[in-house]
């Protein structure tokens, strides 16, 4: 027997309303899919308090309990994630910027290379895109492959509009799926050839202090992990990430 297709979507949005909705009927929709909605409001997140503990000793050794954990386990058993969040202020919601920040350890160690993600923002006015392209460029930096980023206007909530925004919803749910299901190899883009490199080169510098990305970039070579890469790509983005190390360590 088949093992089912797991797809997590985390919902940034306080209640059960327009984004949630749209999840449910892409649930409803792919009975063959485990499909799982983290509703964020209905987990126990606390404030990040920018301690930098998680980034230079380890997230183990957070100060914070709360169920992080729980979240970031879910979405390393899911074969893809979708991230949704309403629109607020023309930006991702309160609760997706906490879960956004509890989380953002994993910029500097990504650990989702391999897993496919959607991006999702809803909106009554404007600001969708801006929702949707920073869950894109965060998350891309965990290691996912953005399959799609989707925006839906939830103005008038009329049948046409609600018709519309499900016929959309899933045809790039769709997409998502189909993508997992081909396992394509993933090749990192060049913008994540130069964030390994600077990581690589701060963890150098400041494994003193910052002895939890130096213990996970020690050992590796040109990427997170072993690929192929074409040398003068490679070379480019080596050049590049210098000057930007340099740039940040010229007020330290």
């Amino acid at each position: 027997m088949a093992k089912k297709l797991k797809i997590l979507a985390i919902c940034g949005s306080p209640h059960r309303g327009n984004t949630y909705e749209i999840l449910e009927f892409l649930k409803q929709r792919n009975p063959e899919i485990d499909f799982r909605i983290f509703m964020l409001s209905e987990f126990k997140l606390m404030d990040c308090v920018g301690c930098y503990t998680c980034v230079n000793t380890g997230e183990e050794n957070c100060p914070l309990e709360d169920d992080r954990d729980l979240i970031i386990n879910a979405m390393k058993e899911a074969d893809g994630t979708i991230f949704a969040s309403p629109t607020y202020a023309r930006a991702i919601s309160a609760l997706m910027k906490k879960f956004v920040e509890r989380t953002s350890y994993i910029a500097h160690r990504p650990v989702f290379f391999g897993k496919h993600a959607l991006a999702l923002a809803t909106c009554a006015g404007f600001g969708a895109d801006l929702a949707c392209n920073y869950l894109k460029e965060h998350f891309t930096q965990y290691g996912f492959n953005f399959v799609s980023c989707t925006e839906l206007k939830v103005a008038t909530k009329s049948d046409f509009e609600t018709g519309h925004n499900r016929e959309k919803a899933l045809r790039e749910c769709s997409k998502l799926i189909r993508t997992i299901r081909s396992c394509e190899t993933f090749k990192p883009s060049f913008d994540q050839l130069v964030y390994f490199n600077i990581f690589k080169s701060i963890s150098v510098l400041n494994k003193m202090k910052g002895w939890a990305d130096y213990r996970f970039y020690k050992d590796k070579k040109d990427f997170y992990y072993d690929v192929k890469i074409p040398f003068l790509k490679n070379k480019i983005a080596q050049w590049i990430a210098g000057k930007e190390v340099k740039k940040i360590m010229t007020n330290r």
